[in-house]
């Protein structure tokens, strides 16, 4: 995964929607591949309008792994981003993890449909509620 911060200064420097769109998708490409037995384990997150697939696996050291699938390529990248934004915040951050601050830092929250909106709002609540 990527540094968030320099996720969302590239975001910044990009004119448009259009080259945001581009750049979602590029990032989308990005996300780990996971074999089928990995995606059937996955629980499924309502609420979006594409399947997507999201899970927090606790670690020996108190820590997260997190993996999140998608079969849309949009989805994807926007997976891609929060698991970059996940990745250095302890759990304390992760608790109260702003997924619409996120989007606006990165100016593609505008855009957004609801459906995609609410999937990964409820991403979000999973995360309030790890222990």
């Amino acid at each position: 995964m990527e540094n968030i911060k320099q996720l969302q200064q590239q975001f910044a420097t990009l004119p448009g929607w259009e080259e945001r769109y581009r750049l979602l998708i590029q990032l989308g490409k990005k996300l780990p591949p996971l074999d089928t037995d990995e995606l059937s384990r996955m629980p499924l997150i309502h609420g979006c309008e594409v399947e997507v697939r999201f899970t927090a696996q606790k670690q020996p050291d108190g820590g997260y792994r997190f993996s999140a699938y998608s079969e849309a390529r949009i989805m994807n990248g926007l997976l891609y981003l929060l698991l970059s934004a996940l990745q250095s915040l302890p759990l304390s951050e992760i608790r109260q993890f702003d997924m619409t601050a996120l989007l606006q830092s990165c100016g593609i929250a505008p855009r957004l449909s609801e459906t995609r909106l609410n999937g990964l709002k409820n991403i979000e609540s999973l995360l309030h509620q790890l222990d």
